[in-house]
């Protein structure tokens, strides 16, 4: 028996829109916040090696959230218009919560020495509704 052409189109629009449903269910929202004062150059973020943030200018807010799968993923903080592994300001492993809202923030912790150096932050929430 054949199915008629609606029918298999109305199936596979269904079966389309409950997987992107649930993606974007099981998705977390990231925004990113370079807060550095010591760092002047702006920064690109790279996730899992791929440009998610580019051009963040010091003490500069993303207005828009990407969306980032749910689970562990590789956070590298470089110079504009660097890539991963040639000048990295700071390289960090994050884990990210379904349906959450985080914000990822560059700043600066003191080391051992009392010198300043980049540091990476993940608080939960979105820092512009904070502001």
């Amino acid at each position: 028996m054949r199915t008629p052409k609606t029918l298999k189109a109305l199936l596979l629009s269904t079966l389309f829109v409950t997987a992107t449903l649930a993606a974007t269910a099981s998705a977390a929202q990231v925004y990113f916040e370079n807060g550095t004062v010591g760092v002047t150059q702006p920064v690109d973020v790279y996730v899992d090696g791929n440009l998610v943030f580019a051009d963040m200018a010091s003490d500069s807010l993303t207005l828009s959230p990407q969306q980032l799968a749910a689970g562990q993923h590789q956070v590298v903080v470089t110079p504009a218009g660097l890539a991963p592994g040639q000048q990295d300001l700071v390289s960090q492993t994050i884990n990210l919560a379904s349906d959450s809202t985080y914000t990822l923030t560059l700043g600066e912790a003191q080391d051992g020495t009392g010198f300043s150096q980049p540091s990476l932050g993940l608080s939960i929430g979105n820092r512009t509704a904070w502001e």
